[in-house]
């Protein structure tokens, strides 16, 4: 670690975004707790979002017999989201808005709108188009969008000015350009996160020829690259490292809901006011989107909100100097916290590891030496809009580390990119002769994993399983074995080993096939509760519930039903941890709210137990929390704010039961 910790700073969004509905869609509600809180949110779109240029409900059969007016339609799109904003920000639709016209150094010229009601927030428009026959445009005109901007095959692009824009001035960007933008847009607001979308989505089908068929829209793919080229260079330049996070876009409706009735009706009502469905009387014909009209609930994409980069729980933890050390990834660097001294109750942090370019998906998994194993995926843009995404590893070893070692993709053998960029999250775990394990969803949709050997890494090997959510979890049994459990559409799948140091089997004792049974709407955090059972706590779809499914004692079974422990709402994994000790068993478990902060519970480990309280705490939270015993004993919740500072709480006994202190800032 070489890098100086950073100066404390104020909270700061920036969005990089396609459409101007992109982030009432998929952001959302983060992005209404943002705006409750008054955290500075500048919101850029790239794209004119001119569609077709049709403002009417793509229901109306005789839509296809009105022109196409472009500038009109994206008019529409900025003027609901406007509305949409002022009705997060205000509560009234018609609060008004200043426009005016910005000029980057680059030369490039945007639209930008700010509330006057709430300054601190600022929507920016840079309007790039689609260029085919399809839109105006003479076939002799090569086609040019966002994504081919990306890739070069179009070195501009024109853009698209919306009609009563103060910007009258049709520009042509090319892909330098944008990104001057964007890294100047990031000097001058100083993000300490940045909100985009998924750089490399899931495909819904597969051609041998035509390669696969993405779940998601070109345009929020181009954008994510973008954005994450622009993080880079805003680092690499001086700026501070932001947390990055990747939200889900259309893929969202092939898994379960995470989000519960009560927050999708929040959604759901300021996509109604974007798309003037609202029982506002419209007396501007381009008053909202009004393709979209009261459809929201059609496309189903906005049941949930989730990252693309599933977030763990493992990341605080102790060292063996008896310190703790809590783990994020930062602007593709990883951050470290670490305590001053054993116990607390200082911290020093964060300071930077040695590396770049990786994506805000990291594990954390120690060995019998004290030393711990990270690992994460690294993602390196190449030409022609192509990527390479691997799985990487560090060691760390007290205030000493390793560079990063590549350990692959499951599909590297393919030597298609397009089939590695899908490589997910990775899980990792040692086992008793602190060899690291690796596990990931693959591009079927079933599970691979890597060893290490004797020998060094041992060949990718396919575990089997279909359906898996990006969400595998792998813990070491108090008997030397290691088991691994993913989400699936429709329950879950788990993988065992029968002997220490053996083979995997897959346990289909998980697939519940009838429809009333559990359904995780994310993570499962398995957790030993016996000798020899587990508890695994998920949440449960649409409902956003806090479960427990317990295995059944003797030949380990599992039942059909879980055990509900309350604390609906919110998203993301739950952080479980087991405190045994004289004269108490407890569970302590800590899960992200629907307010965006951080809940806590203890609930005793038998089956004498109700629905246990959840402490609640409303600051707002990047990722999943974490729980670890300090050198005391003393149960420690951490969790990483919008700020991008450290938060911790610590209780004030060694014991399970015993009550927490304040909340500490980093």
């Amino acid at each position: 670690m070489n890098s100086p910790a950073q100066p404390p700073r104020q909270a700061s969004v920036v969005q990089i975004l396609a459409h101007p509905d992109d982030d009432l869609y998929f952001v959302n509600p983060d992005l209404q707790r943002a705006v409750e809180a008054r955290h500075p949110i500048a919101s850029v779109y790239l794209t004119a979002a001119e569609a077709d240029g049709r403002n009417i409900d793509t229901r109306d059969q005789t839509r296809g017999t009105v022109p196409p007016d472009y500038s009109g339609y994206m008019a529409a799109r900025q003027n609901g989201l406007r509305a949409a904003y002022a009705v997060m920000a205000t509560g009234e639709r018609d609060s008004p808005w200043s426009r005016d016209v910005v000029e980057f150094s680059a030369g490039v010229l945007a639209e930008r709108s700010t509330l006057l009601a709430a300054p601190h927030i600022q929507l920016y428009f840079l309007g790039v188009r689609m260029v085919d026959a399809a839109h105006g445009f003479s076939p002799d005109v090569p086609p040019s969008r966002l994504a081919t901007l990306w890739s070069g095959r179009s070195p501009v692009a024109p853009t698209l000015v919306a009609e009563d824009s103060p910007l009258q001035q049709v520009q042509e960007l090319s892909s330098e350009s944008l990104l001057l933008c964007l890294v100047e847009m990031m000097r001058y607001f100083r993000p300490t996160v940045v909100w985009t979308m998924d750089p490399d989505p899931q495909h819904t089908a597969w051609d041998k020829a035509k390669g696969p068929s993405s779940s998601d829209h070109q345009d929020h793919t181009a954008t994510a690259q973008f954005a994450l080229e622009a993080v880079d260079r805003y680092q690499r330049a001086g700026g501070v490292p932001p947390l990055v996070e990747h939200y889900r876009g259309y893929a969202n409706k092939l898994w379960p809901s995470n989000l519960t009735e009560t927050a999708y009706a929040e959604k759901k009502r300021l996509i109604d006011v974007y798309g003037g469905a609202d029982g506002h009387p419209c007396t501007h014909r381009h008053c909202g989107d009004r393709q979209l009209g009261d459809g929201a609930d059609i496309r189903r994409y906005g049941w949930s909100t989730a990252s693309r980069y599933a977030p763990g729980t493992g990341w605080l933890r102790l060292q063996p100097d008896g310190r703790l050390a809590a783990y994020a990834v930062m602007g593709g660097r990883v951050a470290v916290w670490t305590e001053s001294v054993p116990g607390g109750p200082e911290w020093v942090g964060p300071l930077f590891l040695q590396g770049a370019g990786l994506l805000p998906a990291l594990t954390v998994a120690p060995d019998r030496q004290g030393s711990v194993h990270l690992v994460g995926l690294r993602r390196t843009s190449g030409p022609g809009g192509t990527a390479d995404v691997e799985v990487v590893r560090a060691w760390l070893r007290g205030e000493e580390s390793s560079p990063w070692e590549v350990v692959g993709n499951p599909q590297g053998y393919t030597g298609d990119w397009q089939r590695c960029r899908e490589v997910g999250v990775p899980a990792a775990v040692t086992d008793p002769a602190g060899r690291l394990h690796v596990f990931v969803r693959n591009f079927g949709f079933g599970l691979s994993a890597r060893r290490e050997t004797d020998e060094g890494w041992s060949n990718w090997e396919d575990l089997g399983g279909a359906g898996l959510q990006d969400a595998p979890s792998a813990v070491l049994t108090s008997t030397g074995r290691i088991e691994v459990y993913a989400p699936t559409r429709q329950g879950a799948s788990r993988w065992k080993q029968d002997a220490v140091y053996g083979p995997f089997s897959h346990d289909s004792g998980l697939l519940v096939p009838t429809q009333d049974t559990w359904r995780p709407g994310g993570g499962i955090t398995p957790l030993q509760t016996g000798r020899s059972r587990m508890s695994l706590f998920y949440r449960e779809e649409e409902s956003g519930e806090i479960r427990e499914h317990r295995q059944q004692p003797g030949p380990g079974g599992w039942p059909a039903e879980a055990e509900s422990l309350g604390g609906a709402g919110g998203t993301g994994p739950v952080a479980a941890l087991r405190r045994l000790g004289e004269g108490h068993d407890a569970i302590v478990l800590a899960r992200r709210n629907a307010a965006g902060g951080v809940g806590v519970a203890v609930l005793a480990n038998d089956r004498r137990r109700g629905v246990p309280l959840w402490e609640e705490s409303r600051f707002l939270t990047v990722g999943a929390p974490s729980l670890a015993a300090d050198c005391q004993g003393r149960v420690v919740t951490a969790v990483v704010g919008i700020d991008g500072r450290l938060r911790v709480r610590r209780q004030r006994e060694p014991f399970a039961e015993s009550g927490f202190a304040d909340w500490t800032t980093v």
